[in-house]
């Protein structure tokens, strides 16, 4: 046995030196393919970056031909396209400095100042234009400092690309770039030569050499440019306009005479053509590097995530046989570390008897290991367990499974305890159950507290119920006296009806007509008797199941039963209605809540002596609100007043439950919410039931 353990942790050491060595090795290629991600991503931002770099050079070489022409012709044929290209100009400059505002390159981000400072310096070529304070070769010195610093950037950016064929590209865009400013400046002297009233060999010379180096950065833009590169650039450049251009350079370079029959107008459009053509095949340059950096980026990370999941996947097997290998190493070592004496644990063979105990589980069930060992389990079942929990747990574990749940357990001195019990087998090298361990933790605190919470919630659920009970009692003192006064004036009616009918039948002077009519009255009011008798019999009839009603319906019936002690009292009651919504409720709940608010303002009216009483009442959607004029009601309690018990009226007989029970009713019961506040004229309650008939 002691062997096959060092063999096995020798198998160990192995795998882990081995482990180690790939995991260094995937590390390293998957930070040179982060790096590599990194900067791929920094480059194609820089790209687009150069895109719009490229759009303000195209746009300041062609403000600085009209300027060029603006300062040279005097009689201003060039201001009016001057002035709007300075508008493109500007579209430009504003969007460039915000992408160096976004940009996450530290190198671009440097550059950040000194772009500023140069594009604030056009503001003030542009004003020494507009006062004629430059020549016109000042006007393309200054205008090709701009440029020469915005190139230099791409330039830059080219440096950073370590990918020969995206290098490769940038470069080929840059020479173009070169190229194109070249043009610009070619445009720019050819506007001067061809104002000029007389032949100006500086001029001349500058405009020769111009065309000379506009050549050489064509020519080193051809050499690394790629051969689809090449015929896109060559199917573009075999134009009119081309030809042209050269027809004129040709002119202006062989003639004699040095007078040119060229408009320097039309040397200006046909250069600007020539221009917008090279920075068409910029842009498709642009577009060529960005998709080679979209395809590289592409196949990086795909390599990136293809090493990673690698990693992951080999660190998941080497887990799976590390595993496997410890579990084969000794599942009796693999125990002990488990049965420490803080881990109430056991370990039965497969017919139940205990083969091994922890001493946490000796200290909670009172047996020692000797008088466990040997014994079935069922040693510390308690009767009160039901039989079914056992078989279920039997079924599962030797069917594989593990089982978890709350048992009761006995100890040897016939006290109980509470474990939450977790059992699953344990297999051999074959892979075979040959034994089963339970580990278990100790909730007899918590059960006894839940048991205790239970009782204590019983105990609240029936103080709840003695509380409705006494509040309803109450409730029907208030109306058994409505009743009574409600009562008075009909059966009044009735007596003095049947004592009309008595009399004047024993004087023989009843006739058919006013005993019809005498009997008719003593029906209705009869009637009357009997709608109210039912009106409270219905108000108090315990309906437990939630109905369709609105505020509506329960104010009007609530309004029925208490109209005539508020007409008794000279209050005056007043309803309004808005957008009434239907809800699913408790009705009689609702109503016994919106009685007990009128009849507490009622109670508040009259022992205040308010000369003019008032309540009104307010119902929009499913919201309703009460307010008197009372006075409203003391601000020491009024955060008390929905307590139970606490009352206002304690000198005239009150219960302290009536607001108590209205909230449990509304918000417990009927899932809404019961508020109150104080008005300038008094107390305003509202009941608000939600948007939901949850």
């Amino acid at each position: 046995m002691e062997n096959k353990l060092q063999e096995k942790t020798k198998l160990i050491v192995s795998m882990l030196a081995l482990v180690s060595i790939l995991i260094f090795l995937a590390v390293v290629i998957i930070e040179a393919y982060y790096s590599k991600i990194n900067s791929l991503v920094v480059l194609n931002e820089q790209i687009a970056l150069s895109r719009d770099i490229s759009s303000l050079i195209h746009s300041l070489q062609k403000e600085r031909g009209l300027s060029s022409g603006y300062v040279t012709n005097s009689n201003g044929k060039f201001k009016i396209e001057m002035l709007q290209e300075r508008i493109h100009s500007d579209k430009y400059v504003k969007n460039l400095l915000e992408k160096f505002k976004k940009t996450e390159c530290n190198k671009l981000k440097k550059e950040k100042k000194r772009l500023q400072e140069k594009l604030s310096s056009l503001y003030s070529i542009r004003e020494a234009i507009d006062q004629h304070k430059y020549q016109w070769n000042e006007v393309i010195e200054e205008y090709s400092k701009i440029n020469t610093f915005l190139l230099d950037i791409i330039i830059d950016i080219a440096k950073t690309s370590h990918i020969p064929s995206i290098t490769q590209n940038i470069l080929a865009y840059s020479y173009l770039l070169y190229y194109k400013e070249y043009l610009g400046l070619q445009r720019a002297q050819g506007v001067i030569l061809l104002s000029s009233q007389s032949f100006d060999k500086e001029s001349f010379t500058k405009f020769v050499n111009l065309m000379a180096i506009s050549e050489q950065n064509k020519a080193i833009f051809l050499k690394y440019a790629s051969e689809p590169l090449q015929q896109y650039y060559f199917k573009y450049t075999k134009s009119n306009t081309f030809k042209k251009v050269k027809e004129i350079e040709t002119k202006i370079v062989s003639t004699d005479q040095k007078t040119y029959k060229v408009q320097a107008k039309e040397w200006y459009n046909l250069m600007t053509k020539k221009l917008n053509i090279i920075d068409k095949i910029s842009k498709h340059i642009e577009k060529r590097t960005e998709l080679l950096i979209k395809k590289e980026l592409y196949n990086a990370k795909l390599f990136f995530f293809i090493i990673i999941l690698v990693l992951v996947a080999s660190w998941f097997l080497f887990i799976y046989v590390m595993l496997h290998l410890l579990k084969l190493i000794k599942n009796e070592q693999r125990l002990r570390l488990v049965m420490d004496k803080y881990v109430i644990s056991s370990m039965t063979d497969l017919k139940g008897n205990i083969i091994d105990v922890s001493q946490a589980f000796c200290d909670i069930s009172g047996y020692t290991k000797e008088e466990l060992l040997g014994k079935k389990h069922n040693i510390v079942r308690h009767p009160d367990m039901p039989k079914e929990v056992f078989t279920k747990l039997w079924n599962r574990i030797t069917q594989g499974k593990s089982w978890s749940g709350k048992v009761k357990n006995r100890r040897k001195d016939k006290s109980s305890y509470w474990v939450y019990a977790n059992v699953e087998p344990l297999y051999n090298a074959n892979n075979e159950i040959e034994a089963y361990i339970s580990v278990r933790m100790d909730i007899t605190e918590n059960e006894v507290l839940n048991q205790k919470i239970k009782a204590e919630e019983e105990r609240n659920k029936l103080q709840e119920k003695i509380m409705q009970q006494q509040h309803r009692l109450a409730q029907m003192g208030e109306m058994i006296a409505m009743i009574a006064h409600q009562w008075r004036q009909p059966l009044s009616a009735i007596t003095a009806a049947s004592g009309a009918i008595m009399i004047k039948a024993s004087r023989d002077r009843l006739s058919t007509e006013q005993a019809v009519e005498l009997a008719q009255k003593i029906q209705d009011f009869s009637k009357h008797l009997s709608t109210t008798i039912d009106d409270f019999r219905n108000f108090f009839k315990s309906k437990k199941q939630k109905q369709i009603t609105n505020f509506q319906q329960v104010t009007q019936s609530v309004l029925a039963i208490v109209d005539g002690s508020l007409v008794r009292n000279n209050i005056e009651i007043s309803c309004k209605y808005d957008n009434v919504e239907d809800f699913i409720s408790y009705e009689n709940e609702l109503k016994q809540v919106l009685l007990n608010l009128i009849k507490n303002s009622e109670d508040a009216l009259n022992e205040r002596d308010i000369s003019d009483k008032k309540i009104e009442i307010y119902v929009q959607k499913r919201t309703l609100k009460i307010r008197d004029n009372a006075g409203g009601i003391d601000e020491s309690i009024l955060s008390k007043i929905f307590d139970p018990y606490f009352s206002t009226k304690m000198k005239k007989d009150g219960t302290g439950l009536g607001l108590y029970m209205s909230k449990v009713i509304i918000e417990e019961h009927c899932n809404g919410k019961l508020q109150v506040q104080n008005t300038t004229d008094g107390a305003l309650f509202e009941i608000d039931l939600g948007e939901s008939d949850d």
